[in-house]
């Protein structure tokens, strides 16, 4: 007997079966050829990967005339070679420090490199799955990923999660092919080098990691697997890789997870109202969806139409697939319902490298010459209109019209240039220290000529480098932004005349935003101001 849910679901297939017919017949012949050869659908592949690397390795450097704050604190935590920070582990600060010196101290640099892991991530996904699809298949899956912002504008700045991009999908790759290919001695090793490397970029790996478990636990692949030596060797180097890390948070007091448990607001008092349960998943859910509708638009409109000539899939391919295409964003989900934890919006930004996967593989839509050549020129489409928002936002909106100071408009070149030049001329010493919030102090730290050493937010724990006993002996500058009442809390303390420190009077002074020096001449006028306040730590030799 059938029941009502399934003679509706039967209604709806041959309504949807007589839909697709009559699209059939009104499409124009090219929607009966074939795709392209598989050398030319390649050889598009890799164009698209070149025009996007060139795209947005070249629009943030005209676009911009600051750089992104997680930059500069990469690079300023780089200078001291440690196995972890406050924020993060040290993969990313090693990085961002090393091509940094590399490039001869250029900034350029970041948005190629923060470019080669995004596309590092495609490539990845695209070998995935040409395992999986034919090579057209394959190219679509892994050009659908294009339209999520998180590939484009929010992929600028060379930080932890675009460093993910390119990891996430290189430990997913290799992870298959483990399990896949076990004649192939190098693939479990390849597991546990990129799956550290992962997790020492940033922790929120962890939820990778989780749904390659499941996957070993659920598929006979996977489990077998423990048979192996290859696993346990993955494992081996996976905490070879992680253990310095590991020593280094123990020795200082769990700083970085402090710092994660503070952003996901765990705090008693917020995790015992039980709305924040239901908000904060919910929430997230909501972020997300945004994220992933345009890709999912565009899949729905061009592949509606399923292949008729459908091939019989592997359990193990349908199970891998989709425990790793949903299994990270599924888990944090889930996290964040039992904990009542807020999910910070760029923290997913590494979790759906197989959303195109997903689609392309399950649904099996069929894809012909007619429809392969508009999802392409719907992805040109889409980047043109990505890089026009990205160009106008960062060189107009944020500069001349945004009420607040973003992080890349931060004027820290001239604040850098007035504030050392200001101290050499009252002291007659190089800068030594600058103390301050994330922005204001890695600007300095970075842009001064005397490339003093930052002391973030006064606190021992966030620069494990200072020695405030030298503070007094050489000086520093305080520096801070309107409104930050962080900055006030901490400031007090050397204001305290028993903290055996001496302050000079505050200055404050209106700097214009930072943006490029063409666009101001284009436009005709200055870009609107941010108020700093600064006063220096008075040299005990010179007080």
């Amino acid at each position: 007997m059938f029941s009502p849910l399934t003679v509706a679901g039967q209604r709806i297939g041959r309504s949807f079966a007589r839909f697709e017919a009559l699209v059939e017949r009104c499409l124009p012949a090219a929607a009966s050829e074939p795709p392209p050869p598989e050398a030319v659908v390649r050889k598009l592949f890799f164009w698209f990967c070149g025009g996007w690397l060139l795209l947005w390795s070249v629009l943030p450097i005209i676009s911009l005339d600051n750089d992104f704050v997680d930059i500069l604190e990469n690079i300023v935590w780089g200078r001291h070679f440690q196995f972890g920070y406050d924020k993060n582990p040290y993969i990313g600060a090693w990085l961002g420090h090393f091509f940094y010196r590399l490039s001869g101290k250029s900034l350029w640099i970041n948005y190629f490199l923060s470019q080669l892991f995004v596309l590092t991530g495609l490539v990845s996904v695209w070998k995935l799955s040409r395992r999986l699809l034919p090579a057209a298949g394959a190219s679509v899956a892994a050009l659908l990923l294009l339209p999520i912002t998180f590939y484009g504008m929010k992929a600028v700045e060379l930080c932890d999660d675009v460093i993910e991009l390119g990891l996430w999908p290189l430990t997913i790759l290799f992870f298959y092919q483990a399990l896949r290919d076990k004649d192939n001695w190098y693939n479990w090793p390849l597991v546990g080098v990129f799956a550290g490397l992962s997790f020492m970029t940033k922790y929120y790996g962890a939820v990778l990691f989780a749904s390659m478990g499941l996957v070993l636990l659920v598929t006979p692949e996977g489990r077998n697997s423990f048979k192996h030596a290859g696993i346990y060797l993955a494992a081996l180097i996976f905490i070879l890789i992680s253990a310095p890390n590991m020593l280094w948070l123990w020795q200082n007091g769990f700083v970085a997870v402090n710092y994660a448990m503070g952003r996901a607001n765990l705090q008693p008092e917020l995790i015992s109202d039980w709305k924040n349960h239901l908000d904060n998943p919910l929430w997230a859910l909501n972020r997300a969806f945004g994220v992933i509708v345009v890709p999912l638009a565009i899949f729905l409109v061009l592949f509606f139409r399923r292949d008729p000539q459908r091939r019989k899939q592997n359990a193990f391919d349908r199970r891998f697939v989709s425990l790793l295409c949903w299994g990270p964003f599924g888990l944090t989900l889930m996290f964040s319902f039992i904990s009542g934890a807020s999910i910070n919006y760029s923290w997913v930004v590494p979790c759906f490298p197989l959303l195109g996967l997903f689609c392309v593989f399950l649904y099996q839509p069929k894809i012909d010459r007619l429809n392969f050549r508009l999802f392409l020129g719907v992805i040109v489409i889409v980047s043109v209109v990505f890089a026009v928002i990205f160009a106008v936002r960062s060189l107009y909106y944020q500069g001349y019209r945004k009420r607040g100071c973003d992080y890349e408009n931060y004027p820290g070149k001239l604040v850098s240039q007035i504030i050392t030049a200001d101290w050499r001329r009252r002291f007659g010493t190089s800068l030594g220290y600058v103390i301050g919030e994330r922005l204001e102090a890695c600007n300095v730290a970075l842009y001064s000529p005397d490339l003093p050493q930052a002391y973030f937010s006064a606190n021992p724990a966030f620069s494990q480098w200072i020695d405030e006993t030298d503070i007094r002996r050489r000086g520093a500058v305080i520096l801070w932004t309107r409104g930050c009442d962080r900055a006030q809390r901490w400031l007090k303390r050397f204001r305290n005349p028993e903290s055996g420190f001496s302050l000079t009077p505050v200055v404050e002074k209106d700097y214009p935003r930072a943006v490029p020096g063409w666009f101001r001449t284009l436009i005709g006028r200055p870009p609107k101001t941010v108020a700093i306040y600064y006063c220096f730590i008075i040299p005990r030799e010179k007080s």
